[in-house]
């Protein structure tokens, strides 16, 4: 991969002496990540997660949920219906099914974060798929009651609403009314011509309808927040989207996911040239973000097997090293443009998963910021999610 404007910084041979990134391939996700020694790394604050999912195959609108409801009995016989049913597409972009095709709720997520003190999370619209009138909002009072036995507190929800909808003010309300939890709206813009990348969104462009622009308008109006995700070559869209509303506070989820910055996916990185063209093209669009107060950024979502660093086809999990060498000047770029105080480290779990357990992501996260002072460090486990999605304090 091309430089990225920053280096690895020094202190990383310390960080790397500290945490003495262990190699064991049991520790691999593929192989029960959860199930490992003490962590190597002590937070000394509780950490809030703000961004995960959640999903239950059987008993929620999915689009999984009719193959489970109808192979479901059969464990075996699911798997290989989907993985043979899935397109190359899905499969090549989620990775592994295992994370996907079956169900992700607070148990899981607590035996993935059991070696962490994370204390809140901030659940973010997970496909809903009943969309028909205020079906959306059923996603909204699922959630409300899921986490009432979990360790894990649920701080916040980000919703998804069709702001393109006529009725898309008064799903907002119906969000509001279903739980003092809900903070946001998150409404997928991340589409990409090339057929060989997953698309989230029905067509291109969906920012530039004055329809959807008039229903963004409302979150203002509820004091609500826009979690925006978009690839790389699209985040021009979310400097305009800024520009004409100042007032709203923006969430960059994952970065901006750089495709293929990391090594090939579909038609990206296919060489180093082209690697460099996506790294220019996802700095130049951070560095305009980053002159918009009103936008924050998830440091998230880089393992994810879009961004190309093949850590999904390995039977060991990638080392410290690897992490710091490869993902960790990305890290460091946005630190440097946005600032401490914009933003907030988030898991993206389940989907992450599939690269690496959640111990290893937060480990590789105190790495990167182990020269920080403990202040800073605070802001962006935890203190900057409390404030950005305004959440209480439900320790």
């Amino acid at each position: 991969m091309g430089k990225t404007g920053c280096v690895v910084p020094c202190w990383f041979s310390q960080a790397n002496d500290i945490l003495n990134d262990n190699q064991n391939p049991n520790n691999h996700p593929n192989n029960n990540s959860h199930k490992r020694g003490p962590p190597r790394v002590k937070f000394p604050f509780p950490i809030i997660d703000p961004h995960i999912h959640q999903w239950d195959l059987l008993n929620t609108p999915r689009i999984l949920s009719w193959p489970k409801r109808l192979l479901g009995w059969n464990r075996k016989l699911y798997d290989t219906a989907i993985r043979f049913g899935a397109s190359e597409t899905d499969r090549r972009y989620v990775g592994r099914a295992d994370y996907v095709a079956h169900d992700y709720l607070p148990h899981d997520y607590g035996q993935d974060a059991a070696q962490l003190p994370i204390k809140q999370v901030v659940h973010v619209e997970a496909e809903w798929r009943d969309r028909e009138g205020q079906g959306l909002v059923g996603e909204t009072r699922w959630l409300e009651g899921l986490f009432r036995n979990s360790p894990v507190a649920l701080g916040g929800i980000v919703g998804h609403v069709e702001l393109q909808r006529p009725d898309a003010g008064a799903v907002i309300t119906a969000h509001r009314q279903a739980s003092p939890r809900f903070v946001g709206v998150r409404q997928m813009l991340a589409f990409d011509l090339d057929p060989g990348i997953m698309r989230f969104c029905p067509r291109p462009y969906l920012s530039r309808d004055a329809h959807w622009r008039a229903g963004l308008a409302l979150l203002e109006q509820h004091n609500l927040s826009f979690d925006a995700w978009f690839f790389h070559h699209q985040l021009d869209e979310l400097v305009v989207l800024a520009r004409q509303f100042p007032g709203l506070t923006f969430v960059l989820d994952h970065m901006g996911t750089p495709i293929g910055v990391g090594g090939q996916f579909a038609s990206y990185g296919r060489t180093e040239a082209a690697r460099d063209v996506t790294l220019r093209t996802w700095q130049m669009h951070l560095q305009e973000l980053a002159e918009l107060p009103n936008v924050m950024v998830k440091l998230s979502g880089l393992f994810m097997p879009v961004v190309g660093w093949g850590y999904e086809h390995r039977t060991t999990p990638p080392t410290l090293d690897e992490l710091m060498q490869g993902a960790g000047p990305l890290f460091e770029f946005v630190l440097q443009a946005f600032g401490v105080d914009r933003c907030m480290f988030a898991s993206n779990f389940p989907m992450d998963k599939v690269s690496l357990s959640l111990s290893q992501l937060y480990e590789f996260y105190a790495a990167l910021v182990a020269h920080y002072p403990e202040a800073e460090r605070r802001k962006l486990f935890h203190d900057n999610a409390a404030r950005i999605y305004r959440l209480g304090d439900l320790s």
